[in-house]
């Protein structure tokens, strides 16, 4: 057996127990006994615990030295670059370590559930302290240059640095705060009237439009969670969850169209990546630029609703009398909110610049958990201009820090700007790309997205296939003229 081969087989069984873990992971936020927490946190640990010692074990640094010499593919290049980033980075953390990482982020995700239901920081905060001096530690075994901050964002979005970060959304946030202002000057759309919407329909509709999208049924699934969210089992299994609110029938589909999108990304990715650990995304950047781009750059344009209107008032009749022109000015409303998920597009960003500034604060030791709440409404004040009144609606409404995903929030903000990149490319490249939207006709943009960045899983870094599919590296210009456009017209500006 050659270097390579020895390398994919090697590879392929540690996949293999990680996909045991998501499959552990996805029960354990969708159908779980309330009682089967404290033995979930176990198996969860043993598993990835495994496929941790799998991954920094000597046996692996030499597979990946003698593979090196072979490595003459794309694909070959690709295995062994991202398996060696992942063994370096992870070799520093002791096996013992990150089996007490893994357990305590399971136990401390059970809490906060339970702390963001009765609205009550004071049930999560000791176990986020606990969760914090986890990941400074393993921050600083890691290693850094500048910021202990660099070490867990470099997890998520290879090459970036917090310095870089702080220069791209300080970018955002001045130029959308002076937005803002220039949007206060326009005529804000007429909201539509309230009603119940009930949750059996907004099902339906969100099931319709993972359909139209072109999700796969036969190879995911939707389910109901706290917090909506997309996992990857394996080759043919990439599943959904979503949340519903009787009083709005919008957040459900939004919340669909966005964990679609990531699952499109897992459904199209070649199928020779998989078992090679090279079918996630370029980055979570890239990963969450497709969520972003179904959710906005499709699902919240005109085209889009005039075809989906006749659909919404089918599961809806209180909605009969609106016209796509009102559900699209509805759906575009720009209003400071508490809730990030919940955000318009042109305050997102800022809820991600709040949760940056924050993360590098706890991270560097310059905020407790202790400190955290009222930190929290004080930042939400200066970014948003509105204080949260509760926990729940606060430092309490996402799920990340519990486990332990500190660096991810950028994320979602790279996702903008890289969405709205390929969205400029895919309008040049699709022939009567609106006019397909306004039919209904979204598999050409599918197999578009399939063809520049879906198959290629994470055999390009996120900057180089920012190039490939649009010319250029990753910048906040195309969506900052994307706002603009879209909601100058809105406003009537």
């Amino acid at each position: 057996m050659g270097a390579l081969e020895a390398l994919r087989a090697y590879v392929r069984e540690t996949e293999e127990i990680s996909a045991a873990a998501a499959l552990a992971a996805w029960d354990q936020r969708t159908g779980m006994p309330e009682k089967g927490a404290e033995a979930r946190a176990k198996v969860l640990g043993r598993l990835e615990r495994l496929a941790f010692e799998r991954l920094v074990s000597d046996r692996m640094a030499e597979l990946l030295r003698a593979a090196e010499g072979e490595a003459e593919g794309e694909i070959d290049r690709a295995l062994v670059r991202v398996w060696k980033r992942n063994h370096t980075r992870h070799r520093a953390i002791p096996p013992e370590l990150y089996q007490k990482f893994v357990e305590a982020t399971a136990r401390a995700e059970h809490v906060w559930e339970k702390a963001k239901a009765a609205s009550d920081f004071s049930l999560f905060r000791p176990h986020l302290a606990e969760v914090l001096d986890l990941v400074r530690e393993i921050a600083r075994l890691i290693g850094y240059r500048e910021s202990p901050y660099d070490a867990l964002v470099e997890e998520y979005e290879p090459g970036m640095t917090t310095a870089r970060l702080g220069e791209v959304l300080g970018t955002l946030r001045r130029e959308l705060t002076a937005f803002l202002q220039e949007l206060r000057q326009g005529t804000p759309p007429a909201p539509l009237p309230p009603g119940r919407y009930p949750v059996d329909a907004q099902k339906r509709f969100c099931r319709d439009a993972l359909t139209w999208i072109g999700y796969d049924f036969s190879a995911g699934r939707l389910d109901d969670s706290v917090h909506p969210f997309t996992i990857g089992v394996g080759p043919g299994d990439v599943r959904v969850t979503n949340r519903y609110r009787e009083e709005d029938p919008f957040s459900s589909l939004f919340g669909a169209l966005h964990e679609g999108g990531h699952a499109l990304y897992g459904q199209g990715v070649a199928p020779e990546l998989a078992w090679t650990g090279l079918s996630g995304g370029a980055s979570f950047g890239i990963h969450e630029s497709q969520s972003r781009f179904w959710e906005n750059q499709i699902g919240r344009s005109l085209p889009f609703w005039r075809h989906a209107h006749p659909h919404l008032v089918r599961h809806f009749p209180a909605l009969a009398r609106t016209s796509p022109e009102d559900v699209w000015r509805h759906v575009n409303r720009v209003e400071p909110s508490f809730i990030r998920v919940e955000a318009d597009e042109v305050t997102y960003n800022l809820h991600i610049c709040l949760r940056f500034e924050l993360e590098v604060e706890l991270v560097e030791g310059r905020l407790s958990a202790d400190g955290l709440p009222e930190r929290w409404k004080g930042a939400m004040g200066e970014y948003l201009g509105v204080v949260p009144p509760d926990d729940a609606r606060g430092v309490l409404q996402d799920v990340h820090w519990s486990g332990g995903m500190f660096g991810y929030f950028p994320s979602y903000a790279l996702g903008n700007l890289y969405a709205a990149q390929f969205a400029s490319a895919a309008e040049r490249e699709i022939p009567g790309l609106w006019a397909r939207v306004a039919r209904g006709e979204f598999l050409p943009i599918r197999e578009w997205l399939r063809e520049r960045v879906h198959r290629h899983g994470q055999v390009y870094l996120p900057e180089e296939l920012c190039r490939r599919v649009t010319g250029e590296g990753l910048s906040p210009e195309p969506f900052l003229r994307y706002v603009r456009r879209k909601y100058g017209e809105v406003y009537g500006l």
